[in-house]
């Protein structure tokens, strides 16, 4: 149940975006989530909204103006190793589609499925961990 909220400087065509949602998809595939668990929500942001440091902490060389901030909200207790799995996949992913591995910041915030529905008011049951 990742949902991406992806944060980018306005200007970005629709074809940009749908590859990049792609790519975040394919990414979230391949770490394991499911085929039919997409759900994503991109922001562009004006440039005088949108600052960061272009080499924060220590980026071998500085970030563009086309990197993402992609925020991943995840169930409680999500373990580190599927977060490291998705980041590379998207990492990988991204790339693949053109962005610079310096451009794509990734924050992972976690809540417990009984906080949200997934729609109809139903509650997603609980993650069995094994």
């Amino acid at each position: 149940m990742p949902l991406f909220t992806v944060t980018v400087r306005a200007g970005r065509s629709a074809d940009e975006i749908e590859s990049l949602s792609s790519a975040i998809h394919a990414a979230s595939v391949v770490a394991g989530y499911p085929a039919n668990d997409l759900f994503q929500r991109f922001l562009s942001l004006e440039p005088s909204h949108f600052r960061v440091d272009p080499q924060y902490p220590a980026l071998p060389k500085p970030r563009t103006g086309q990197m993402l901030i992609i925020e991943v909200l995840v169930s409680s207790g999500t373990e580190t190793e599927r977060k490291r799995a998705l980041v590379k996949s998207l990492v990988e992913h991204l790339a693949a589609a053109g962005v610079e591995p310096n451009d794509i910041m990734v924050f992972f915030l976690e809540t417990d499925r009984a906080n949200g529905s997934f729609g109809g008011g139903l509650f997603a049951p609980p993650v069995t961990f094994t």
